[in-house]
């Protein structure tokens, strides 16, 4: 089962081999029950752990490890307390797999989405959540396959008193800059359009005014990034219309003449009381965030407003 890649990294591949350990191997949690099995829907799908880059001494020793296990790092930081990896070419946590335990000598992750509860694997219980384990044999120097099973648990096993995966997504989303679209528009501000005459409408696309803008942060050895975009801009054109732009807009140019805008545009058919047209732009932020810990998931979108005025008038014909 371990394969040695001509990079010298070594990858133990989880759930082709899974043995479920006897549940008092586990009892130590205090309410955790095993469940599941490699022939359960919810794990045992087969992944791969990055592998010790040193061959044959696989996860042994060195900066306070333990072969295989956990341990803590040589400056007295474990992944529990903001280490990044458990021993030397060993993260703490891995994308899909989940977030190193140094009690369990495991990585762990809730599922996302959960079984149903009418599955098995809940055993009749109604409450807590079920939880998928890829445990490393501490019985050898090198890191051998993993034992892979879905295991339901009132609590969770990590025992993270920190802030959740979510919490940490919002707490990214503090640290981002999102603003209101920058406009720009023909007739630009301050100058006279008419009746008739296509109105164009957009937003410098700038990370902070369009997107993508990303932040990342952390807690307890867990990371989470958030990342925002423009889904939409909502221009409220002061005549009583609106008009939606899925794009951020084309900038105007003299060579277009009189064209409509392709994409994001107006077209006024009164003169307004006072001259202008107060024009009022409300951009639609989405934002997604993913964990180290496995965990994905989506934030309530985020308004950001900006406001421009267009003189409009008619066209004089002089006899």
């Amino acid at each position: 089962m371990l394969i040695r890649r001509a990079s010298a990294v070594i990858s133990v591949l989880v759930g082709i081999v899974c043995l479920l350990l006897p549940s008092q191997a586990w009892a130590h949690d205090g309410g955790g029950t095993d469940v599941g099995g490699c022939n359960s829907t919810w794990v045992c799908a087969g992944v791969d752990l990055p592998g010790h880059p040193g061959g044959a001494g696989g996860g042994g020793g060195t900066n306070g490890g333990t072969g295989g296990g956990g341990g803590s790092k040589g400056d007295g930081r474990t992944c529990e307390t903001g280490a990044k990896e458990r021993s030397p070419g060993w993260p703490c946590s891995i994308p899909g797999v989940g977030q190193w335990s140094e009690s369990y000598g495991c990585y762990i992750r809730k599922l996302e989405p959960q079984p149903p509860k009418s599955d098995p694997v809940w055993q009749g219980h109604t409450t807590g959540a079920i939880y998928a384990f890829a445990c490393m044999s501490q019985a050898h120097a090198r890191p051998t396959p993993a034992d892979g099973f879905a295991r339901w648990s009132e609590t969770d096993p990590l025992g993270q008193n920190g802030p959740s995966a979510a919490e940490l997504a919002q707490r990214a989303l503090s640290m981002m800059r999102l603003d209101g679209a920058k406009i720009g528009s023909a007739p630009p501000a301050g100058a006279k359009g008419l009746v008739g005459m296509p109105v164009w409408l957009w937003t410098a696309q700038t990370p902070n005014t369009w997107g993508p803008i990303s932040t990342t942060a952390s807690a307890g050895g867990l990371s989470v990034t958030a990342t925002a975009h423009v889904k939409s801009i909502s221009w409220a054109m002061g005549d009583g219309t609106s008009v939606t732009c899925a794009k951020p807009g084309t900038p105007y140019e003299k060579s277009y003449g009189k064209r409509e805008s392709p994409d994001c545009g107006h077209t006024y058919t009164k003169v307004p009381d006072g001259g202008s047209y107060n024009i009022t732009a409300t951009s639609i932020w989405v934002i997604d965030w993913t964990a180290t810990n496995g965990e994905t998931g989506t934030l309530p979108n985020e308004t950001r407003t900006a406001g421009t005025a267009i003189n409009i008038g008619e066209l004089q014909v002089v006899n």
